[in-house]
């Protein structure tokens, strides 16, 4: 039986998953959907969106570090690890972390 999901529902799960810090793989599981309309989910939910900074996410902070290198964000991310990245490569940095 095929259950369909309101765009609301469907968001719903997406913030959960971005939330919870579980693959998605493992989320699905745990809720009984299935990987590939998750992704598909996933993937529509991007078109329509710029990017997106998930709420799991520590605010980002910009360094400038003291030997007058070129300045960087730091991006702190829940489970403990960061990522750190040139201003101008932050869009694309956060449109793969989405994808995780």
């Amino acid at each position: 039986m095929t259950i369909r999901y309101s765009r609301s529902e469907r968001q719903q799960h997406l913030d959960a998953w971005q939330q919870s810090g579980l693959s998605k793989k493992h989320y699905c599981r745990l809720h009984d959907l299935n990987i590939a309309t998750f992704y598909y989910w996933l993937k529509h939910q991007q078109v329509d969106a710029t990017v997106t900074v998930p709420s799991a996410f520590i605010p980002a902070q910009r360094v400038t570090p003291e030997n007058n290198d070129t300045d960087t964000v730091t991006l702190n991310l829940p489970n403990g690890c960061s990522v750190r990245c040139l201003p101008v490569q932050l869009r694309i940095v956060m449109q793969a972390l989405s994808l995780c």
